[in-house]
């Protein structure tokens, strides 16, 4: 569960610019988890931002995720965008068939509460799709900047689904580049106007480095390294 002092990053600037200049990137988060969306009709994406992942979802779907958002004008945004919006998924009415979310548990101080809050609201046959930031050697000035409690490990969030009354299906790492290039960004620094982190950085890694980042992935990297965890689990029975 999201508190207070998880409220005081909201990373507006970043997710604009993230969805400006990186289309591919956030398609290519969404489709790690297509094989989890057949019969999923209760969607939820939980910690939505500004809706990007959701609208994606939508047009490769055909139906609008639920958002969970705490951020008021984040949720003023997603209004806009025509996406139903709650503060917190135990408000949600009934149970959900699939919670994704993206980037957003390490922004949250308690994030085993959270995992079982989400647990709690799943069907019997709910699944549970997590994308997020790996490898505490990574952890930089920018995970501070950005509001970060946490970077994962991958016995760290097993450990924790296991406690959440999770069965994991799937977990790898995405984005094998993305590593290195987070890396050079920890020595080198963050600069969202002329350096790494700005527009035309996050165009290029978008249209040229990704593909790339994908292939090695598909080709095995995905086990050894990468910049995020992927993961897929359903409840535990």
């Amino acid at each position: 569960m999201q508190s207070s002092s998880d409220k005081k990053y909201s990373g507006l600037n970043e997710l604009l610019s993230l969805e400006e200049h990186m289309p591919n990137y956030n398609s290519y988060i969404i489709d790690l988890c297509s094989e989890l969306i057949a019969n999923k009709k209760r969607v939820v994406d939980f910690g939505a931002g500004i809706g990007t992942l959701s609208i994606i979802y939508k047009e490769m779907y055909g139906h609008k995720p639920i958002c969970i958002e705490i951020d008021k004008t984040n949720k003023k945004i997603l209004k806009k965008k025509g996406l139903q919006v709650f503060d917190d998924i135990k408000n949600i009415p009934g149970s959900i068939d699939l919670v994704f979310s993206s980037n957003v548990l390490e922004h949250i101080k308690d994030d085993l509460g959270a995992l079982k809050s989400i647990r709690q609201k799943l069907s019997a046959d709910g699944v549970l799709y997590l994308y997020l930031p790996a490898h505490v050697i990574l952890k930089s000035r920018l995970d501070e900047v950005v509001g970060h409690y946490r970077r994962y490990s991958k016995k760290d969030i097993l450990s924790k689904l296991e406690s959440s009354g999770f069965d994991v299906t799937k977990i790898h790492y995405a984005d094998s580049i993305g590593f290195f290039v987070s890396l050079i960004i920890k020595f080198v620094g963050y600069n969202p106007t002329d350096g790494l982190g700005s527009p035309s950085s996050l165009r290029i890694y978008d249209k040229y480095i990704l593909p790339i980042s994908k292939f090695i992935d598909r080709m095995g990297g995905k086990y050894f390294i990468g910049k995020n965890i992927v993961i897929s689990a359903k409840v535990s029975q």
